[in-house]
């Protein structure tokens, strides 16, 4: 598993950056974000709603030509019922002529963000060295990056309909990725198209992107969209809806366009479905009962396709473009200001970013608590947040929503220690999962974690990732990596468990000030046997050390002395506390047996 970052660094040195372009047909609107827009009502109008009076100028601009043929709206409402045309409130895109002529796609070998796009979106910090113009990630940048292209797996409705739009308003023009008009542009072999989706579906997942977020009731989101749709493509907030399971499990992205005025206070809030080409389809709102449905299926009548929600629910999502335009907030980079010459990990000196990063992939269910019994996550099927502080976002993806049961990405405060439980309750058979969990400067990865139905793994962390305890209840023990960036060099950190009885503990803890990584097996019971690799990554060069059978008896703690190791091909010193007195018994050294990451 440790290969798959060795991957993206040699990877780096292959992929060119696509710049994202700054006109469109039209002059371009200027550089700096468009105005954020008023306030939203969450009320429900009192009349049926028009659109807001404007300046002359601004009302011509928002004004709108006939329609060609709108056709019905096939989705969210009664099909038979064709809309009319006429709006309350319009923008002017069309999804026949300003959506993709592709639909939703993902899983499909298409190329996703690369090196550079993750430069282009945090800046210089999240590369370890840059060549030419040429960026290699540090270790906890290669997590970052595999999570996230990993959650394209499922769909890349928010990349494509955040692109649409920009598309739309003139701030990205689609002749940089291969033809005059967006119906027009070809998805399959376009890999500048794929990266720069995959760009704007990760924006969901960072900041400032997500805090433009603000919860709406589903009147709120109408007079929102009524305000924005009037001030026209250059003059208010341009905004992705989203749309979600009630146990936000999983969620879709479409782009708005219109709002429509249907009598006894029901809209229908027009839309481009990314997966379905060219359709007029529609959300149906009614401001009166404060409720709202959509069909994410090609047949209105099946059940399982619906998606609904209340004022109670807030599945119902307007999430802001403007706030993804500018650079994020790297989620895991060392602040510089904490940098330190004797190689201390950065992130345990300074004030860092508010959250940790947990991710899930794989079909079970994460419950995170902390050491009062808050928690967050799914306990016993059903979702549940009463940690102070703590937030979830359901990741958006669009493709068979309906078949995926997909684990929202959980937002952790830095300051609060926490247990994830990684449940099997609700598996029907056995199953292969994977945990990462990123922050400031260090990231972790759990990965080949095998559960059968009604197993419970506990994974113990400490906050800055220095401090893991692993149990599993399956004979098979998942391997652990740690990667962290520090001032002198960054590293990577394997540990496997060949040999370990069920029910035993894994337990690893860091210390990047006195360069040793501990191994123990304090309260286990049997003698365990483990494999251990280290990867040091500077500007000069990569150096990887590998070693198997590492025997330790009940209550024994290893000490691997990284900092003092010479390089590749030589030992690497061990020492050895034999019961966990607190006192060095041996040292060992260990030859090295590879210069490569094991698969």
């Amino acid at each position: 598993m440790l290969t798959r970052w060795n991957c993206y660094r040699m990877a780096a040195t292959l992929l060119l950056l696509v710049p994202l372009a700054a006109c469109g047909e039209a002059p371009a609107p200027a550089a700096q974000a468009p105005s954020p827009a008023a306030p939203a009502a969450t009320e429900a109008p009192a009349e049926p709603a028009e659109a807001p009076t404007a300046e002359p100028e601004a009302a011509e601009q928002a004004a709108t030509p006939p329609l060609k043929s709108e056709g019905q709206p096939v989705g969210g409402v009664n099909s038979e019922v064709g809309t009319s045309g006429v709006y309350a409130s319009d923008l002017g895109f069309r999804a026949d002529a300003n959506g993709f002529g592709f639909p939703n796609y993902g899983g499909e070998g298409e190329t996703n963000m690369t090196p550079n796009d993750v430069r282009r979106m945090f800046g210089d910090s999240a590369c370890e060295s840059i060549e030419g113009d040429e960026c290699t990630l540090t270790p906890p940048g290669a997590q970052w990056l595999e999570s996230m292209n990993s959650a394209t797996s499922g769909g890349h409705c928010e990349g494509m309909a955040v692109l649409s739009n920009l598309f739309y308003t003139g701030k990205v023009n689609p002749a940089d990725f291969g033809a005059e008009t967006v119906p027009a542009l070809q998805i399959a072999g376009n890999e500048p198209l794929q990266r720069e989706i995959a760009y704007w579906f990760a924006t969901q997942a960072t900041q400032p992107a997500r805090s433009g977020i603000v919860p709406q009731t589903p009147s709120g989101v109408v007079n929102t969209l009524l305000t924005s749709f009037a001030a026209g493509p250059s003059g208010g907030e341009q905004y992705a809806v989203g749309i979600y399971k009630r146990d936000r499990s999983g969620g879709h992205a479409v782009t708005p366009y219109a709002v429509e005025d249907r009598g006894e206070g029901v809209y229908w809030i027009m839309i481009y479905d990314n997966n379905y080409p060219g359709e007029p389809r529609a959300i149906e709102v009614n401001t009166s009962a404060d409720t709202w449905s959509y069909s994410g299926s090609t047949n209105p009548a099946e059940q399982e396709g619906q998606y609904e929600g209340d004022a109670e629910t807030m599945t119902l999502e307007l999430a802001p473009i403007a706030p993804r335009l500018g650079v994020q907030d790297c989620p895991f980079c060392a602040p510089d200001e904490a940098a330190s010459s004797d190689g201390q990990l950065k992130a345990l000196m300074a004030p860092a970013p508010d959250y940790n990063q947990v991710w899930l992939e794989g079909p079970a269910d994460l419950l995170i608590s902390d050491a009062q019994g808050h928690s967050i996550g799914f306990k016993q099927g059903v979702f549940v947040n009463d940690m102070p502080g703590a937030q979830s976002n359901a990741n958006k993806f669009g493709v068979s929503v309906w078949e995926t049961n997909a684990e929202p990405i959980y937002y952790i405060p830095v300051d609060i220690d926490f247990t994830i439980s990684i449940d099997g309750s609700r598996l029907t058979e056995p199953t292969t999962s994977t945990v990462t969990m990123i922050g400031p400067g260090y990231a972790l990865d759990v990965s080949e974690i095998v559960l059968a139905p009604g197993d419970v793994d506990t994974l113990d962390v400490s906050p800055d990732g220095s401090l893991i305890s692993y149990r599993t209840q399956n004979t098979v023990t998942p391997y652990i990596q740690v990667a962290v960036e520090t001032d002198a060099a960054d590293y990577l950190f394997g540990i496997y468990g060949e040999e370990m009885a069920p029910g035993e503990a894994l337990n690893l803890a860091l210390d990047t000030k006195q360069g040793w990584l501990s191994l123990d097996s304090i309260d286990n019971a049997e003698p365990g046997s483990y494999s251990i690799e280290v990867a040091k990554y500077d500007d000069a060069s990569e150096q990887i050390f590998g070693a198997g059978g590492v025997v330790l008896e009940p209550d024994d703690v290893v000490y691997i002395d990284y900092l003092k190791w010479p390089g590749n091909n030589q030992p690497m010193a061990l020492d050895v506390d034999y019961g966990g007195d607190g006192s060095v018994d041996e040292t060992l050294e260990v030859a090295d047996i590879t210069d490569s990451l094991q698969e």
